[in-house]
């Protein structure tokens, strides 16, 4: 750079003083000032000679010698790149939008559930505290994803993300404020939550591997890659009952899952000495977990003789996907998710809502896959779908 400096100044001198000729006393000799007077004064007489009073203009020397700067900025720095340099373009809406959806949707998960634990519980200061936190987050995000352009392929996606972000603040925004006072608004407010926990898992489903080419309109319920499941001609659609009696005869029962969630990890409290230490279920590499919520519930009795019935064992569930079956992983009776399925016995009119918990492939997708209960004898396996 200093070597720059001193170029541009001896060339600035060169152009801006006249020429001293060889032999001439040099400029700090009283006689050499008044030689440089005189010829100032004769150049200043002399009409033909062009006046130089006017003030150097470093500008326009700069311009004459390196050119003019370039007018668009882009094009400069690339003109200026070696070939070991990379320009640094800002993310596009597209890739912003999947990054949220990466970076943001254990936040969610976690927030949740342990919100519908806290409804479970009656715990309210729990409920408050993620309640509040979830609602500032679902507002948070709203607001950056709605005015994004993403792709036409995407245009499904943002919807259902929008969508179940309404979910959370409208839910949300009630529960912040405390315990719901009666419960079937608890029960109101659990089913939006799992609800909007179900869109987000169906948003984020295959963010990594889609294969949509540009331009393309694209399905968010339509990015299975795996083959399809063989489903019975006579399955059930999620949330509807099957209607069955007791080995006696005696009892009349009903049964059906409500949802299923996809998931990583979950956690359960376990004593440890007088106190409890927390404990962490993990699907191993490659695989995840698929959480099926089932309701079984004792309709009546039917003959004034035993009024009690028994649930199906948890090996009477299977999940099925387009590959191989799933028996349900055994778990602690109560876990993150809430009560997990075990078999229990029923009184009239008393029901139990749990989860079964199945470790699966991690690329198998909910929409692919759906669960069976072998009944008995009497009735035999009666199938479901899962959405």
């Amino acid at each position: 750079m200093l070597v720059g400096i001193a170029l541009i100044s001896s060339i600035i001198l060169t152009q801006a003083l006249p020429a001293i000729p060889e032999g001439q006393l040099s400029s700090g000799d009283p006689g050499s000032i008044a030689v440089m007077n005189q010829n100032s004064e004769d150049q200043n007489t002399d009409p033909s000679v062009e006046s130089t009073d006017e003030p150097f203009d470093i500008r326009s020397f700069l311009r004459k010698y390196f050119g003019k700067p370039k007018a668009n900025e882009d094009e400069s720095l690339a003109e200026n790149c070696t070939e070991n340099e990379t320009l640094t373009f800002p993310p596009t809406d597209d890739e912003i939008f999947q990054m949220i959806l990466r970076n943001e949707s254990f936040s969610f998960n976690l927030l949740s559930l342990q919100c519908i634990i806290a409804l479970d519980q009656g715990d309210q200061n729990t409920l408050k505290s993620n309640a509040a936190r979830l609602h500032d987050l679902a507002v948070d995000l709203h607001e950056q994803v709605e005015p994004l352009e993403v792709e036409p392929h995407h245009y499904g996606r943002k919807a259902l993300f929008l969508e179940s972000m309404g979910s959370f603040i409208d839910v949300t925004g009630v529960l912040k404020e405390g315990l719901p006072h009666y419960v079937s608004e608890r029960r109101a407010a659990y089913l939006s939550l799992t609800s909007a926990i179900e869109r987000l898992d169906n948003v984020i489903r295959n963010i990594n591997c889609q294969t949509v080419p540009p331009g393309t309109t694209e399905d968010v319920t339509g990015l299975e890659v795996m083959p399809e499941v063989l489903r019975p001609d006579d399955i059930l659609p999620a949330g509807m009952p099957a209607i069955y009696r007791d080995a006696t005869n005696s009892n009349e029962i009903s049964i059906y899952p409500q949802y299923a969630r996809k998931m990583q990890s979950l956690y359960y409290e376990e004593r440890q000495g007088l106190g409890f230490a927390t404990r962490h279920l993990n699907a191993a590499e490659g695989r995840s977990y698929i959480m099926v919520y089932m309701v079984v519930t004792h309709r009546g009795n039917m003959d004034g003789k035993k009024y009690t019935i028994q649930t199906p064992a948890l090996s009477a569930f299977t999940l099925h996907g387009p590959e191989e079956s799933y028996k349900p992983v055994s778990t602690p009776e109560y876990t993150s998710l809430g009560e997990m399925y075990t078999q229990k016995t029923l009184d009239r009119k008393e029901s139990t809502r749990c989860s079964l918990l199945f470790e699966v492939p991690e690329d198998l997708i909910i929409n692919n896959a759906y669960i069976s209960a072998n009944l008995g004898s009497g009735y035999g396996t009666i199938s479901w779908n899962l959405t």
